[in-house]
């Protein structure tokens, strides 16, 4: 062959891939539009899905929400005159807490005061959990013999879905983020509106806090999951009303003597189960480590698993609530 004609059949070649490669290029713009387009309008499937047959049009990814139930974190704050030098700075440091929780988990703020029922007290309206979601492939309708596609068109076809279930799951676990953080920021704001609304709100003197853990076992997310739920309390600890004074002062001198739990009619329901961390507040005039001892039996009878610590402003809710407490957290 002479060399014109063998720069004649190169430069034919030349063409020919020219031609391909702007055909593939035109092509691959051509997909993109049509993927656009077809996103636009919710249509996240390839259109050779829909040829495949009514199950591949129909093919969704799944949708998993975490087996366990969530985490519920419950604050308790004594708004008692004998405890209001400090109940200010303790309700900021929970309100803060509070609304920086992820929406996974549950929260809410009770105050303690000289009557503790719900119907008496301004409580923070408890702010249920929103659990994440992961997102996996939808199972082909073609199942195992997928692999071994009966024409090169389905072939492509499937590869085609594929690309497009792991693009639809991007896009869901992105909404699904977006989804919780608005949650988040949502709750946040509540939080912020309900702790102006009770600033001010001051009740007679006096604490009762049988009467505050008579509410915690009565609330819903307590009788359905208190394994999951831990209760924070910021607290002298100090039992007010004579009566309920009286019964707790008598279980734990009956318990002291016995080396076992006595029993009480009065001993509070539902608290089995429950993660429990004190928090002490020390004041003049109250015995703090016999207070502090009393309700660690109280609570401990009641089934609970109870810690307790020194309130100081120097360590965090999130250092209270570690699995090993800080070494500058004073353990009572």
């Amino acid at each position: 062959m002479s060399q014109v004609h063998a720069l004649s059949a190169l430069a034919g070649l030349i063409v020919v891939a020219g031609a391909l490669a702007g055909l593939m290029s035109w092509q691959s713009g051509a997909d993109a539009a049509a993927r656009g387009a077809a996103l636009a309008r919710g249509e996240w499937r390839p259109p050779c899905a829909a040829r495949l047959g009514a199950d591949y049009a129909a093919l969704e990814p799944v949708a998993h929400v975490a087996e366990d139930p969530p985490r519920t974190l419950i604050f308790g704050v004594d708004r008692s005159p004998s405890n209001l030098a400090i109940a200010d700075q303790q309700m900021d440091a929970v309100v803060a807490h509070a609304a920086s929780l992820p929406a996974e988990t549950g929260v809410g703020v009770l105050l303690i005061s000289d009557r503790s029922e719900r119907s008496s007290t301004p409580d923070m309206p408890f702010e249920a959990a929103a659990q994440r979601r992961s997102f996996v492939p939808g199972e082909l309708p073609c199942g195992d013999e997928c692999k071994a596609a009966d024409s090169l068109y389905k072939q492509k076809c499937l590869e085609q879905i594929e690309a497009a279930q792991g693009r639809r799951i991007a896009a869901l676990t992105a909404a699904d983020e977006q989804r919780r953080t608005d949650l988040q920021e949502g709750r946040a704001e509540r939080i912020g509106r309900w702790r102006e609304e009770v600033r001010s709100w001051t009740p007679r003197p006096g604490t009762s806090l049988l009467g505050f853990w008579a509410k915690v076992a009565d609330m819903p997310v307590v009788r359905r999951t208190p394994e999951r739920t831990t209760v924070v309390v910021f607290s002298d600890l100090e039992e007010a009303r004579t009566p309920e004074r009286r019964k707790i002062e008598q279980f734990y001198k009956d318990h002291q003597r016995r080396g076992a739990c006595p029993e009480a009619v009065w001993l509070p329901q539902g608290l089995g189960g429950l993660d429990i961390v004190l928090v002490q507040t020390i004041s003049d005039g109250i015995d703090a480590s016999a207070w502090g001892q009393r309700w660690e039996a109280v609570l401990g009878c009641a089934g609970a698993h109870v810690r307790r610590h020194r309130y100081t402003p120097a360590v965090t809710i999130d250092e209270l609530l570690g699995p090993e407490a800080p070494a500058r957290v004073a353990r009572m």
